[in-house]
């Protein structure tokens, strides 16, 4: 079901409400498939509240509990999943303060919750109400004042700079791989530098400064294993880049080239969907572009909710198959499904005629 859920809240198309509705319910708290889920614009400012609290799973990470690891999170842990709530555009006043009902500042400090929201660009009402909020053994009420406004400044330049600073090294760690000559000696190179964003690493050593992707022949087993950590870094932090379906399907064959003579099953699974990388609905769901994967599933189902459920069953038992043939069998169900209600209503229909 999660693999389902990825797809689903990084779908590129609007979403119909059912389906919402739905997914709001089911998307588990904490994880991957609901940080995405809470800032799609199709939900309701209140259901992405009521979603940032399902379950209390929040609240339950914030407990003190000694050796369980789904509590003792820091306050930076809890910002980051706070934050994503509260850089939603058009979020209500008084949404800190309720905020606080539920999380004290012992637990979620507002320094770490201003700075993350404001890395996910918060708007001036959130921003303000976090600042206004007295610090820990203060006597002053809630204020916002010059030093406020400035403190807010200073962490929307400081993300900026984040951001340019990010930039610009990855420009030159791209620069510098691209300087040298083949794949094996521009893998080297990237090697050396561990250049921060994985994907225009990788694309730089698989393309250099043209246009022709590197061949299998061009690689060797080093350079093999050190494109496959790219990868899998790629493919999981960088999802929502243009860019990576090209780049993953230039590497799937230099890795399958190399991997499977190496690698025997069970493997990784981040190993496994690189070799078996494709367009959407021809490889198992999960091993194309989330955002397309979900393009694709509200193609095919629409607002049917219990097609997505049937398909989420169906994923269980088989894993290894092509989504677009999952979703044949899950529309012959249910096609067969709506039929047989149908005979048997009419049946019924003609015994009471035949009985009166």
């Amino acid at each position: 079901m999660e693999e389902l859920m990825h797809a689903l809240c990084r779908a590129t198309t609007t979403l119909p409400k059912p389906v919402i509705e739905w997914m709001v319910g089911t998307a588990s708290p904490l994880l991957q498939p609901w940080c995405d889920l809470v800032r799609r614009p199709e939900l309701t400012d209140q259901q992405a509240w009521d979603c940032l609290w399902r379950d209390d799973a929040l609240i339950k990470s914030a407990m003190k509990i000694p050796g369980k690891w789904t509590a003792n999170a820091r306050s930076e842990d809890l910002a980051g999943s706070v934050a994503l709530y509260l850089s939603r555009p058009n979020v209500p006043s008084g949404r800190i303060t309720l905020l606080r009902t539920r999380l004290d500042v012992d637990q979620l400090r507002r320094i770490d919750l201003l700075r993350a929201v404001t890395q996910l660009g918060g708007s001036d009402l959130v921003c303000r109400e976090i600042v206004a909020e007295p610090p820990p053994g203060s006597t002053r009420e809630e204020h916002v004042g010059p030093r406020e406004i400035a403190l807010i400044e200073r962490y929307r330049t400081s993300a900026r700079e984040a951001v340019v600073d990010r930039e610009a090294k990855t420009w030159q760690a791209v620069a510098q791989i691209e300087r040298e000559d083949g794949l094996i000696a521009r893998a080297a190179r990237a090697r050396m530098m561990e250049p921060a964003d994985q994907l225009q690493a990788l694309r730089a050593c698989l393309f250099g400064r043209g246009s022709v992707a590197a061949r299998p022949e061009d690689a060797d087993w080093v350079t093999v294993q050190y494109l496959l950590v790219l990868g899998r870094g790629a493919s999981t932090y960088q999802h929502s880049d243009e860019g990576l379906g090209e780049t993953l399907s230039v590497l799937r064959p230099i890795l399958r080239a190399y991997i499977d003579q190496v690698y025997t099953r069970p493997r990784r699974w981040a190993t496994e969907r690189l070799l078996t990388f494709g367009e959407a609905g021809v490889v198992p769901l999960g091993y194309s572009i989330y955002a397309d994967e979900g393009d694709y599933l509200n193609r095919r189902f629409g607002p049917s909710v219990r097609k997505y459920r049937a398909l989420g069953e169906l994923i269980k038992n088989n894993r290894d198959v092509p989504l677009r043939d999952l979703c044949d069998r899950v529309e012959t169900a249910v096609l067969a499904r709506d039929r047989w209600i149908v005979n048997q209503s009419q049946k019924e229909n003609r015994g009471g005629f035949d009985h009166e």
